[in-house]
């Protein structure tokens, strides 16, 4: 499941920051804007996450190998409520040359999609989809204000240079 937007007006943005800072400190700040812009969804989708009312027990029938060989090793383990929330991540990603930020659900909890899609048995209970819906928008907003802020300190530095360090008093 993927989910992106574009953002108007951003390539004048961020040629103008192009301008003013290296290449490599650009995508910084870049990743830096959207991991701040992601903020918003990505507490929501945590919030929303479905968690299991008590501890339960989880059967294992062993490994395959064990299995052929005649030693299943059968057990169960005791498993906490909240595994869901706890492997649900973000991370910084560069795609073609770019920058992005994904929040994405570690293997661990693999079963989410069988939650937020449902299943012929199993209703869907949405709570990633909803989040990025009700929170894209001010995502943008937070991503322009960020981004934003690192142009203006960017413009002020390069005036505090050119203007030389002895005229910073006035």
């Amino acid at each position: 499941m993927d989910f992106d937007f574009k953002i108007d007006g951003f390539s004048d943005l961020a040629e103008q920051l192009a301008s003013l800072v290296s290449l490599a400190k650009e995508k910084q700040l870049t990743q830096n804007a959207l991991f701040y812009a992601s903020q918003p969804i990505f507490e929501e989708i945590k919030a929303n996450a479905p968690r299991a009312e008590k501890a339960y027990y989880r059967y294992y029938r062993g490994s395959l190998r064990q299995r052929k060989r005649g030693n299943p090793q059968n057990s169960r383990k005791l498993k906490r409520p909240g595994t869901l929330r706890r492997n649900i991540a973000r991370k910084r990603i560069r795609i073609n040359g770019g920058v992005a930020v994904g929040i994405y659900v570690k293997p661990k909890a693999f079963y989410y999609r069988f939650i937020e899609r449902g299943t012929p048995v199993i209703r869907a209970v949405p709570f990633i989809r909803p989040a990025y819906d009700r929170h894209k928008e001010l995502s943008v907003f937070r991503f322009k204000q960020k981004y934003g802020e690192y142009v203006s300190t960017a413009f002020a530095r390069k005036r505090i240079i050119e203007r030389g360090f002895d005229d910073v008093s006035e």
